[in-house]
């Protein structure tokens, strides 16, 4: 649906308006609340926060009627700004920044391997670089069912497919993603 179409809906039935913008930019929202909450919240707070969300995104189009203006932006906008606020109350408070002139700055840790990190991170990277290959709504349905553990009736109702599709597309996406990561020298043992 185009921002015209939306906005004419909302003109026309408020109720249905903000029903039909929740439709189309519900998994939008979603992803971008579970990414800045992931390690701090659970997925109550992620919830919490999309609601959060689409109660500011109404607020804020109640109050700028005559605005115009990209949605999609506007409401990424206030996700984002959402969710930080979310991560800054659900994270443990604590001074993290130190003066380099500081005496207790000290040398790293010697526990901390960097050759170990590089190489999870270029793992990383090369996963997430098939995943993409994959094409959407495959890479969408893969994330949601691996990355925020999401039930395929979720899912379907997040991209718009009947969940018999969704799990479908993930058996079939699964294959193919097998196959990229094995060309690209990745296997069960890591990456060669």
């Amino acid at each position: 649906m185009t921002d015209k179409e939306l906005r004419r809906k909302m003109e026309q039935s408020a109720e249905e308006g903000r029903r039909a913008l929740f439709d189309e930019y519900c998994g939008y929202v979603y992803a971008i609340c579970a990414n800045k909450l992931k390690g701090c919240g659970t997925t109550e707070d992620t919830e919490e926060c999309l609601s959060d969300t689409f109660a500011a995104v109404f607020r804020y189009l109640n109050s700028h009627t005559g605005a115009d203006g990209d949605l999609r932006g506007i409401v990424g906008t206030i996700a984002k700004r959402t969710a930080i606020s979310y991560f800054r109350r659900l994270s443990p408070k604590s001074d993290t920044t130190v003066s380099i002139d500081s005496e207790s700055l000290g040398e790293l840790p010697s526990d901390i391997k960097i050759e170990e990190n590089a190489e999870r991170s270029a793992l990383r990277e090369a996963v997430f670089d098939c995943l993409k290959r994959l094409g959407e709504p495959d890479s969408t349905i893969i994330a949601y069912f691996y990355y925020y553990g999401m039930k395929t009736k979720q899912i379907s109702s997040l991209v718009g497919l009947s969940d018999t599709a969704v799990q479908k597309r993930l058996s079939r996406s699964r294959k193919k993603l097998k196959e990229l990561l094995s060309e690209a020298g990745i296997t069960e043992e890591g990456y060669q």
